[in-house]
């Protein structure tokens, strides 16, 4: 599982002495130890174990969109050490996450879910995102949303 690489990277990272990778880990650790408090509290009472991966997926995407905002702000003010931070902890958070959709694939999706339903703009939209949850970049599919069906 996901949730258990990651605390396994972070203890291999703290061996190694690498202090830079384990602030990092620690980061995500932590956000993901929130996020596992939340969804137990809405699991069936005596159900235990590790956050799914697709709740650690989930939790991971919206970590690195925060890093993608941060590095756009960093760019716009000019502050090149805060700007090389974010870019470090973004590609650590995305050595995690699954292999996204490229547009075009995120395309012939979003043209196929309009097909079978009928559906455009912001419907269109929840429809997609329901599908393509963790396997498409939010941004890229409302791209292509608002291009192809406004």
């Amino acid at each position: 599982m996901l949730y258990s690489k990651i605390r396994s990277d972070l203890t291999t990272a703290q061996k190694a002495g690498d202090t830079h990778l384990v602030g990092v880990l620690k980061l995500i650790a932590s956000e993901l130890s929130y996020a596992q408090v939340d969804f137990k509290g809405a699991m069936p009472a005596g159900r235990h174990g590790d956050l799914p991966d697709e709740e650690v997926v989930r939790v991971l995407m919206k970590e690195a969109k925060k890093r993608k905002d941060s590095i756009e702000i960093y760019i716009k003010v000019g502050s090149p050490e805060r700007l090389a931070e974010e870019k470090y902890e973004l590609k650590v958070i995305e050595g995690y996450l699954p292999q996204m959709l490229s547009e075009e694939e995120v395309t012939a999706e979003v043209i196929k879910i309009a097909s079978e339903t009928g559906l455009s703009g912001g419907r269109l939209m929840g429809a997609v995102m329901g599908k393509l949850r963790g396997k498409a970049d939010g941004s890229v599919v409302q791209k292509v949303v608002n291009q192809k069906f406004p």
